[in-house]
């Protein structure tokens, strides 16, 4: 019985010791680790422009086609992305591809939360300048979330919006009720 009271004393203050040493209040020979603070955020704003890749509808084969153009580079990866929908918006540059967004769209606002998706919030101009076929629903839908996803890292998903409301569908095919990954080839 004595010694199991002495082997239980012993290991309390082994048990008690190593709680000490963890706690950084015995330090003996070692040096005490100071925090620093490590900066890892981004700029604020890096002057110049940014290339951006948008998609276009090639005119004839029905296939998305890539053109390229340069923004102005934004405080924030959101502030660019509008940039780069703008340019989505305004059209194609050559005559060998055909616009996906109706001219009608206007993009009210975009932000990006910590999950990687892109909520886009346009006017109801996004659904009323379609002419309802669900090929071209289909080509709307994904060249907004292709032309995001493939110029921002930060972006996985997108969720259309329209006048700030989760929405169904832009013209009765694609679900639109959550966030779309990237989709290329149909």
């Amino acid at each position: 019985m004595r010694t199991a009271a002495i082997f239980i004393a012993l290991v309390v203050v082994i048990v008690g010791a190593i709680a000490l040493w963890g706690t950084g209040s015995v330090t003996g020979n070692r040096p005490v680790a100071q925090r620093t603070a490590v900066k890892t955020e981004k700029p604020v704003f890096e002057a110049g422009t940014k290339r951006v890749t948008l998609f276009f509808l090639g005119r004839g084969d029905y296939s998305f086609r890539e053109e390229h153009r340069e923004i102005e580079r934004g405080a924030t990866t959101a502030e660019e992305a509008k940039r780069t929908l703008a340019e989505l918006v305004r059209g194609p540059n050559s005559a060998d591809l055909a616009p996906t967004v109706p001219r009608e769209a206007k993009l009210y606002n975009l932000f990006i939360d910590s999950s990687g998706t892109a909520y886009v919030n346009f006017n109801q101009g996004l659904r009323d300048g379609l002419s309802r076929g669900g090929q071209e629903e289909l080509y709307t839908v994904f060249s907004i979330v292709n032309t995001l996803a493939s110029n921002f890292v930060q972006i996985a998903r997108v969720q259309i919006l329209v006048e700030g409301a989760e929405i169904s569908t832009l013209a009765g095919h694609v679900d639109t009720r959550m966030a779309l990954q990237p989709q290329y080839v149909f």
